[in-house]
């Protein structure tokens, strides 16, 4: 194969093209725009408990809409005009300058929040940083186990599978996910109404949803959460309902990209696609779930990177489903890959749930030792579990991609 690759010229390409532009000049516009409005509006919206806090999230949906969004309408744009794309194949200096910069990042970053140095204005852009640079670390060092494989995937499909991942997976999750809360809290509403003194609670409830503010107290906030009727729906709805949402949404890059090319990717295109998809989606969703836990800033984003690396394998798994399945017509690898996918998401986030909940008996329980001891071996027995699954993840991240490298 030559430097460059040609990605076809056919209709659904251009198709394709035309919808990547589209929505990459739309994005570039709205996420500047709803950045500013959400810091302007909770800003004049009456007195603002972390302003870092709003102006970190705030300028991150600036950052994914001009940075993300502006190499999605240059990718359909050069697709439009046919110009060819390179293979996506970074050498080693890239893996050392994303060790350096996310080094520096942490570091700068940290220091910022510990001194006030103008935090809201010179933080956000190192929280940027801090949380995207892993997961394009994570993609190059992948990327680089498969830099011999022929064809490898271009550039601008890398692209375009990273946009789908920060953009397409996380609208259709998220709009997924808020039905089914709506249908879980019916659920509750229905559970509690009918327990003894339920309609007491139910308006103690709705006071509370009218203060969201409440929720930021241990107390107020383990006394609800810990009811069986409301701790068991949310359980459901992360542990089971939430990774079978997410990861359907992120399989669908690798299909409508082999749709639009009109080419069936082999295994390791299709991994490659998938990890670039994860990729997306692990900076969306880390960029504002770690927005809230500034003070320990450094900390939380190195925590991430362990959830960013589960969100890339397991993209990545039903990427090479997909692969497998595009080229047999057979629905079994990408099923099981995908099952593959949902077990290991529910189980991370199983892990979490364990660790939040057992940290908040231990909070609202500090003067009893019996308690404190089982609850901490719960929050021993999530971490121990976290660890365990990470190990497993760079394992099985390896071993699949040596795989498919020996299978090309």
């Amino acid at each position: 194969m030559t430097s460059e690759e040609s990605e076809g010229t056919s209709p659904r390409s251009r198709w394709l093209n035309i919808l990547a532009l589209v929505a990459g000049l739309a994005t570039m516009v709205l996420g500047p725009l709803a950045g500013g409005l959400f810091i302007l509006l909770s800003l004049i919206g009456g007195p603002v408990a972390d302003v870092v806090s709003v102006t970190t999230i705030g300028f991150s949906m600036a950052a994914l809409g001009l940075g993300l969004g502006g190499a999605l309408a240059w990718a359909g744009y050069r697709g439009l005009r046919e110009c060819p794309s390179r293979p996506f194949r970074p050498g080693m200096s890239w893996v050392w300058g994303c060790l350096a910069g996310l080094g520096l990042t942490l570091i700068v970053g940290q220091v910022i929040l510990s001194f006030g140095l103008l935090a809201p204005v010179t933080f956000p852009l190192f929280h940027v940083l801090g949380i995207t640079i892993p997961a394009i670390l994570m993609l190059i060092l992948v990327a680089q186990g498969l830099k011999h494989i022929n064809p490898a995937p271009t550039q601008r499909q890398m692209i375009g599978q990273m946009a789908w991942g920060a953009f397409g997976t996380t609208a259709v999750a998220f709009t997924l996910e808020v039905l089914a809360a709506a249908v879980g809290l019916v659920v509750v509403i229905v559970i509690v109404a009918f327990t003894p003194g339920g309609l007491a609670q139910l308006n103690e409830f709705q006071t509370m949803l009218a203060d969201p503010a409440q929720l930021q107290d241990p107390q107020t906030l383990a006394r609800w959460l810990l009811k069986p009727a409301i701790l068991l729906p949310v359980a459901v709805l992360l542990i089971v309902v939430a990774p079978l949402i997410e990861e359907a949404a992120k399989s669908l890059g690798v299909p409508l990209l082999a749709w639009g090319t009109g080419r069936k990717p082999s295994p390791a295109q299709g991994w490659l696609w998938g990890i670039a998809v994860g990729a997306g989606f692990a900076i969306t969703e880390g960029l504002f779930n770690s927005a809230a836990s500034l003070p320990f800033w450094a900390a939380i984003a190195l925590l991430r990177v362990g959830a960013t690396a589960m969100h890339m394998l397991t993209a990545g798994l039903t990427g090479r489903g997909w692969a497998r399945t595009l080229t047999s017509r057979r629905p079994l690898p990408f099923l099981g890959s995908y099952l593959a996918s949902v077990t290991l998401h529910g189980l991370w986030n199983a892990m979490t749930v364990l660790i939040v909940v057992s940290s908040l008996l231990t909070m609202v329980q500090p003067g009893d030792a019996f308690r404190i001891t089982g609850e901490g071996l719960a929050i021993v027995v999530g971490v121990a579990g976290l660890a365990l699954l990470i190990a497993t993840i760079v394992g099985v991240t390896t071993y699949v991609t040596l795989k498919v490298k020996r299978d090309a």
